[in-house]
């Protein structure tokens, strides 16, 4: 299959520019419409196709959201970045069921980031799902027992187990740290 040639960089930047002036003006069609004219000058760029699905999102169209991200999956070769941008996207249009799918596909991977997991720890605790968000966190500390986010869930998880000095003290061990 022939891929179309690809378009000067200053047109897409232009493109892209375009699409956030419309967005920030609140014209939401034309911003969808500018986004598909710059995914047709770079069919392949999937940060285009993820932020068309976040957008189709915010405008509650849910089905054609999944569609780009499943598009955008279907042509990057960094399929676990992908699913987590995905999930975080469906984290900002409110969609936790789809938010979950994501990010439980993302974490399902061996190369996934540990922002990911705490992302899914986050979702699973806001669910009150307090032992599924501590399996992970305890998963991300496992590799990197200095990660801050990691640990901030921790201490709000002791926190919601009602071990307030527990909690206390995860947390005075935070600002200690050389990157909290």
């Amino acid at each position: 299959m022939k891929r179309p040639p690809s378009a000067p960089s200053g047109m897409l930047t232009r493109r892209l520019q375009e699409a956030e002036a419309a967005w920030n003006r609140k014209d939401f069609p034309a911003c969808i419409e500018t986004l598909e004219s710059a995914r047709r000058l770079a069919p392949a760029n999937t940060s285009i196709i993820l932020q068309l699905g976040r957008i189709h999102g915010l405008r509650y169209d849910y089905a054609a959201a999944e569609r780009y991200f499943e598009r955008a999956l279907r042509l990057t070769g960094q399929k676990t970045e992908t699913l987590a941008a995905a999930g975080e996207g469906c984290l900002a249009f409110n969609h936790s069921a789809m938010a979950e799918a994501y990010l439980k596909r993302a974490v399902e991977r061996t190369d996934v980031a540990p922002l990911a997991i705490i992302k899914l720890a986050e979702l699973y605790e806001r669910q009150r799902q307090t032992q599924a968000a501590a399996s992970l966190v305890e998963r991300v500390l496992q590799t990197d027992p200095a990660f801050g986010p990691a640990q901030l869930l921790r201490a709000r998880l002791v926190r919601q187990a009602g071990k307030f000095e527990s909690a206390e003290q995860l947390l005075r061990t935070l600002p200690a740290q050389a990157d909290p």
